[in-house]
Parts: C-alpha cells; structure tokens; sequence
C-alpha cells in the first residue's frame, strides 16, 4: 500500500471536518482538482500552478489559454478553473 493510497478521500474528509479554514493553498488547489482531473495525482499539478502563478487567487483569475501553459492542464480543466 502506498503512503498516497486513499489521499483524495482522507482530503475530502479532513474538508468536510474543518472546512477550509485548515487547508493551505495547495491543498484548496489539489481538492479543486480532484473534480475535473480523475484518477491522477493531483499534487504536482498543483505545484506547478502555485509555481507559475504565485496563489490560488491567481490561479482563478488566470485565462483559460494561460492555464493551460501548464503542464497537466488541458481544456476542461482550465474552463473549471477560470
């Protein structure tokens, strides 16, 4: 069993627990994910994002076109995103 087995549900519980108050950044951003990205790991593209953008606000106010630089984001995500 890997130590990233179960992450997206133990991530969605911890939410539903505490709400976002608790989360950081990357950790709104990953959860977003979990919704137009299935059955990948989510982290590193939310890395990448924070990265290239600088926060999440950022992240949401980006154009779909400049979200899609990013690797691992493609129409359907950047569409959610933005």
């Amino acid at each position: 069993m890997s130590i990233h087995e179960g992450h997206r549900q133990r991530l969605k519980d911890r939410f539903r627990r505490e709400g976002l108050d608790n989360f950081d950044e990357l950790y709104v951003l990953e959860l977003l994910l979990f919704y137009c990205i299935p059955r990948k790991d989510t982290n590193p593209i939310a890395h990448r994002l924070l990265e290239q953008f600088g926060s999440l606000t950022a992240v949401l106010e980006a154009s779909p076109e400049e979200l899609e630089k990013v690797e691992g984001i493609n129409k359907s995500t950047s569409t959610f995103l933005s």
